[in-house]
């Protein structure tokens, strides 16, 4: 009857025939009344949520083995971080909630119900956030180990689930799908790279041909740098990765800005790419980023607070702890040498394209 209260049930639901079942469609929504067919909008103060106990989303094709139950959590609540303008005005009130569940004998789309991030296989994850990125939280994240610098000893690096929702503006034409799905960001500055090699001059020397063009890119990717004939495909960060979290990654088309060198965005397809000022930032920071439109902010840098005036919370750290600047894909609009570097979390800087500095990638599942 008031912000704060809730009500709360769990309920089993059982498969107790001989076959293994999969979620096939679930539906959850209010109603005027109990025999009403058509759904209502949900009043703003109130949230209707159904999930797993341990709060993990239902979603299609998630497996409930035969012999085997799952215990339903049903949860109803009147908000808190509301206004008083959201309240009702009639203390009568009365809303029928309806989940539905149905469930098909299991093929070969079935999915392991997910548990963590940290915990799941890399095909276990791969195979939920296709049917429903949120299977896993912005934030979580999970230990790999690489041998990046080549001396036959693995270390150990922290992935982070940087996005999980894909908004309507991801579907425009031309939009960069770098913050759009599931993507996962190295927590941490993994190495130092430049961003061209020096003296580079097969299409100027500098920012030009952007990151389309750039030794960063070859080396991220694990492919040749062509203007400097430099092979990656033993040496670079994909090449690096583990052999399970290579065969769930996906192509992205990458959107990147250019400097007064060239006069468009470059439009790539890669499995690991930097971000852009934009997708950290929320902004543009003025005189930045040519691709501040086609591109959004990652669902965890906005969920942490970052924007253009509060950048200290994106600092990041190497393995060692120290911290440092770290490497946007984006060259810099008003220059035709630097490319845009994002230093110690609470300033954005540029550098010289042939500066090693620290890099941080991200990808896509799905």
């Amino acid at each position: 009857t008031k912000p704060g209260d809730f009500y709360e049930f769990t309920v089993d639901i059982v498969n107790d025939g001989t076959i293994d079942a999969m979620v096939n469609t679930i539906s959850n929504n209010a109603y005027a009344t109990a025999s009403s067919t058509t759904p209502i909008t949900l009043p703003t103060y109130l949230t209707s949520t159904v999930t797993y106990s341990d709060g993990v989303p239902i979603t299609q094709n998630q497996e409930l083995l035969h012999n085997t139950s799952e215990k339903i959590k049903v949860r109803v609540e009147f908000k808190k971080d509301i206004d008083a303008s959201d309240l009702p005005s009639d203390g009568n009130t009365s809303i029928v909630f309806k989940f539905n569940g149905n469930f098909k004998q299991a093929d070969e789309n079935a999915c392991p119900k997910a548990t963590t991030f940290q915990d799941d296989d890399w095909d276990v994850i791969k195979c939920n956030v296709k049917n429903n990125p949120q299977a896993y939280p912005v934030g979580a994240t999970k230990e790999i180990e690489m041998d990046i610098d080549n001396d036959s000893t693995n270390e150990t690096y922290t992935l982070r689930v940087a996005n999980n929702t894909t908004p309507s503006e991801c579907s425009t034409e031309g939009f960069s799908q770098t913050a759009c799905g599931f993507v996962v960001e190295f927590a941490e500055i993994v190495t130092n790279h430049r961003m061209n090699p020096s003296g580079y001059d097969a299409n100027g020397k500098g920012s030009k041909g952007g990151w389309e063009h750039s030794d960063m890119r070859a080396y991220l990717n694990s492919t040749t740098y062509a203007y400097g004939n430099i092979d990656y495909s033993s040496t670079g960060i994909y090449k690096k990765l583990p052999s399970a979290l290579k065969k769930v990654m996906i192509d992205t088309t990458v959107v990147s800005g250019h400097g007064t060198a060239d006069s468009s965005n470059f439009t790539t397809t890669d499995k690991i790419y930097l971000p852009n000022v934009k997708e950290v930032y929320d902004s543009s920071l003025g005189e930045y980023e040519t691709a501040t439109n086609v591109t959004r902010q990652l669902d965890y840098y906005r969920s942490i607070g970052v924007t253009e005036t509060n950048k200290t919370p994106s600092k990041k750290k190497y393995l060692n702890g120290n911290g440092g600047g770290y490497w946007f894909r984006t060259a810099k609009n008003t220059e035709n040498q630097t490319f845009v570097v994002c230093y110690n979390g609470n300033t954005s800087t540029y550098s010289t394209y042939s500066d090693n500095i620290g890099v941080s990638p991200a990808f896509r599942i799905g």
